[in-house]
C-alpha cells in the first residue's frame, strides 16, 4: 500500500485515525495493539507472503534481545547479528555473491521482501544497544510495534530504540497525541506534494534521458538529465520521509528527521549530514565508529599516519557496505565508493587546514561529486553508468539543438538534432519543471525538524490548501517510491 494511493488516503488512513482516537478515549489500553495490527495489514496489502518473514524476524530478534540482556550465553549478540545478516543476505544478495565466484555469471531477477533492509538494520541496532545497556528489551507487543509501525516500516527513517521507547510509554499512559495532529497533517501533505506533484513530474524526463544514453546524447543533456534525477530522488525520498514523520505525529510519535535541505551543502561532510540522515547515523554508529575505534587501538602506525588509517579504512568499508545496502549490484558499490573517497578527501583537507574555497566553488564541486555518484545510482548497470559519465566529462560533445537555430543564428555554433532536447516544446517544459523544482528544493524548509513551527495565518492556510489541491490533482497514477526497492 502506497502513501500516495487512494486506498491509503481515503480509506486506510481515515479509518486508522478514527479508531485509534476512539480507543484513546476509552479506558482500554489497546492503542499499540490496534496500531500493530493496522501496520501488519498495511505491510501485507500488496504481497501477503512476506508477512510471515517479517513476523519471524521480529520474533527471533525479540528472543535475542532478552537473551542478550540476561546474558543467556556468551555470543548471543554476535549470533543475533549474524542471523539478521544471513536473512538479508539470502533474500537480497545470494545471487550477487554467487556470481562473484562464477566465470559465467547467471542472470537473476529475485523478488526482494518489502522493507527487509530497513527492518533488519533497525533490529540489529536494537540488539547492539541492548548489549551496550543503553536500552532494555520490550514485551512482545511493544517490540512488534517498534519494528512494524507503518509510517516508518517500508522505507524508514530508521528509528533507534532509545528515541522511540519513551514515546511508546507515553502513548500507553495516554499522554499527548492529539496535540500534534495539525502539525502532522501539514507535514504529511507537504511530503505528498513533493512526491506526487514534483518527483513524479520530473520522473518521465529522467526516464527518457537514460533511455537515450547510447543515442548520441550530448554534454549539456547529460548534466541536465542527472541533475533532474537528483531532484526526483530528493523529492521522492524526502517526500516519503516527511509523510512518515507527519503520519507518526498523527498518532503522537515523533520520528527522526531524514533530510535537511541537502542541496545547500558546500562540502561532502555537510551533504552527508543532510542526506538520508537516519541511515547515515546508523552506519556511523554501528559500522564506522566501532571499526575506527578498533583500528585506533591497534597502534599500528605513528600518530600522523594513524589518523589517516583510522579515517580511510573505516570510511571506505562503511561506504562499500552502505552502497551494497541499496542493492545487489556493483553500481551501488561504485556509488558508495565515489561518496566515500570524496568524504576522505574532504576530511584530509580539513585535517591539514587547507584553504577553504569560495562558497560558490565549494557548492559546485560538492554537487558535481554528488551527481557523479547518482549516475551509478540511477543507471541500469555499471556499463551504462560509465557511458553516461563519458558523455558528462567530454566537452567536445557540447552541441545546441537544431530547433534553436531558427532563433539564434551565430556562425561557428555546433548545432545538431539532439535526442533529449529534440523539440523546443519538450525542452521548455523540462526547463520550467527543472528550475521550479530546483528553487523549491532550496526554499522548502525542513518541516520534519522538531524546531519547525506552524504560523497560523491566512497566507499559510491558502498555501497549504494549494498544496493539498495540487497533490490530489496529481493522484491520477500510483507511482511507487524509489526507496521501496531497498
Amino acid at each position: 500500500m502506497l502513501f500516495n494511493s487512494e486506498i491509503f488516503l481515503f480509506l486506510f488512513l481515515p479509518l486508522t485515525i478514527l479508531f485509534f482516537y476512539i480507543i484513546r478515549l476509552s479506558k482500554f489500553k489497546l492503542e499499540l495493539l490496534f496500531l500493530s495490527a493496522s501496520s501488519l495489514l498495511f505491510y501485507a496489502w500488496n504481497d501477503p507472503k512476506w508477512l510471515l518473514l517479517l513476523l519471524l524476524s521480529i520474533f527471533i530478534n525479540f528472543l535475542f534481545a532478552h537473551w542478550i540482556y540476561k546474558n543467556k550465553f556468551k555470543y548471543a549478540l554476535e549470533l543475533g547479528v549474524i542471523l539478521n545478516i544471513l536473512l538479508i543476505g539470502w533474500f537480497k544478495y545470494r545471487y550477487f555473491i554467487l556470481n562473484s565466484f562464477l566465470e559465467n555469471p547467471i542472470t537473476f531477477n529475485i523478488a526482494i521482501p518489502l522493507a527487509i533492509s530497513f527492518f533488519t538494520f533497525q533490529q540489529i541496532a536494537f540488539l547492539i544497544d541492548i548489549q551496550d545497556k543503553t536500552v532494555k528489551p520490550l514485551n512482545f507487543l511493544d517490540h512488534l510495534f517498534f519494528v512494524s509501525f507503518f509510517p516508518q516500516l517500508i522505507a524508514g527513517p530508521i528509528v533507534l530504540a532509545k528515541n522511540i521507547f519513551p514515546q511508546i510509554k507515553a502513548i500507553k499512559n495516554k499522554i499527548k497525541a492529539l496535540n500534534f495532529i495539525t502539525l502532522g497533517f501539514t507535514i504529511f501533505f507537504i511530503g505528498l506534494f513533493k512526491k506526487v506533484f514534483l518527483a513524479d513530474s520530473i520522473a518521465p524526463y529522467v526516464t527518457v534521458g537514460f533511455n537515450n544514453i547510447y543515442n548520441t546524447l550530448t554534454f549539456l543533456e547529460a548534466w541536465s538529465i542527472i541533475s533532474a534525477f537528483a531532484l526526483q530522488l530528493y523529492f521522492d525520498f524526502s517526500g516519503y520521509s516527511e509523510m512518515a514523520v507527519g503520519l507518526g505525529l498523527l498518532f503522537g510519535f515523533r520520528l527522526p528527521v531524514n533530510f535537511n535541505i541537502p542541496f545547500k551543502s558546500t562540502s561532502m561532510i555537510d551533504f552527508w549530514k543532510r542526506w538520508h540522515i537516519s541511515v547515515t547515523r546508523f552506519f556511523m554508529l554501528y559500522v564506522y565508529s566501532p571499526l575506527s575505534l578498533y583500528i585506533n587501538r591497534l597502534n599500528l602506525l605513528p600518530y600522523a599516519n594513524s589518523i589517516l588509517l583510522v579515517l580511510i579504512i573505516p570510511t571506505i568499508f562503511t561506504f562499500i557496505i552502505s552502497g551494497l545496502w541499496h542493492g545487489p549490484d556493483w553500481k551501488f558499490i561504485y556509488f558508495g565508493l565515489v561518496n566515500g573517497i570524496a568524504l576522505i578527501i574532504n576530511h584530509i583537507w580539513k585535517i591539514y587546514k587547507m584553504p577553504r574555497p569560495p562558497r560558490l566553488i565549494a557548492w559546485v564541486l560538492t554537487m558535481s561529486v554528488v551527481l557523479v555518484s547518482f549516475v551509478f545510482f540511477r543507471a541500469n548497470n555499471t556499463s551504462d553508468a560509465i557511458q553516461f559519465l563519458l558523455i558528462m566529462f567530454n566537452p567536445f560533445l557540447i552541441s545546441l539543438p537544431s530547433w534553436l537555430f531558427a532563433y539564434i543564428n551565430i556562425p561557428g555554433l555546433n548545432v545538431s538534432t539532439l535526442p533529449f532536447f529534440a523539440t523546443g516544446v519538450f525542452t521548455i517544459k523540462f526547463l520550467i519543471i527543472f528550475f521550479l523544482s530546483f528553487l523549491l528544493a532550496l526554499k522548502i524548509p525542513n518541516v520534519s525538524d522538531e524546531n519547525f513551527k506552524i504560523k497560523y495565518n491566512w497566507r499559510n492556510s491558502i498555501l497549504l490548501s494549494i498544496i493539498v489541491l495540487l497533490s490530489f490533482s496529481s493522484l491520477n497514477q500510483e507511482v511507487s517510491f524509489i526507496y521501496f526497492q531497498f
